[in-house]
């Protein structure tokens, strides 16, 4: 009589673990997808500096070709003008490795993966939004100390 309760508590015991690693497994990788989406988060606003950024830098370009224009072209302008073309470059491939990023992101597919190819997979997100993340801090870095110059 014994037995077959100690076998009843046996498996019970083993039910409680399994289900207990899965949350554990599940809260694993739902933290790792929070933090992909904080650096996601963190970054999007900044998108709306990029465009604007954008536009003030193009102004700027279009001054420059206005300075040419009236014959006061100088290598000084023109090398302004290379690095505020550079600096649009930047802002645009900024903007673009967002956009890249959010229409390749599969958030969807991450529930029917292992825990450890969620967890893969979710890492090499993490790694791709943290490059996006430098690369628009460095672009609007870059940007706002060339438009502060005279």
């Amino acid at each position: 009589m014994l037995k077959p309760i100690l076998q009843l508590v046996g498996i019970f015991s083993l039910a409680f673990l399994w289900v207990a690693c899965n949350q554990s497994d599940e809260e694993t990788v739902r933290q790792a997808e929070n933090d992909v989406f904080a650096i996601h988060d963190d970054i999007m606003p900044l998108i709306d500096d990029v465009m604007k950024m954008r536009k003030v830098v193009k102004a700027r370009i279009a001054s420059l070709d206005s300075a040419k224009a009236t014959g006061t072209a100088t290598l000084r302008l023109d090398e302004e003008r290379d690095q505020a073309q550079r600096i649009v470059r930047d802002l645009n491939v900024a903007d673009s490795l967002m956009m890249r990023w959010m229409d390749q992101y599969k958030n969807d597919t991450i529930a029917s993966l292992s825990t450890k190819d969620a967890l893969r997979y979710l890492d090499q997100q993490k790694e791709q939004i943290s490059d996006v993340k430098t690369k628009i801090n460095n672009s609007l870095s870059e940007a706002t100390t060339f438009m502060a110059k005279p």
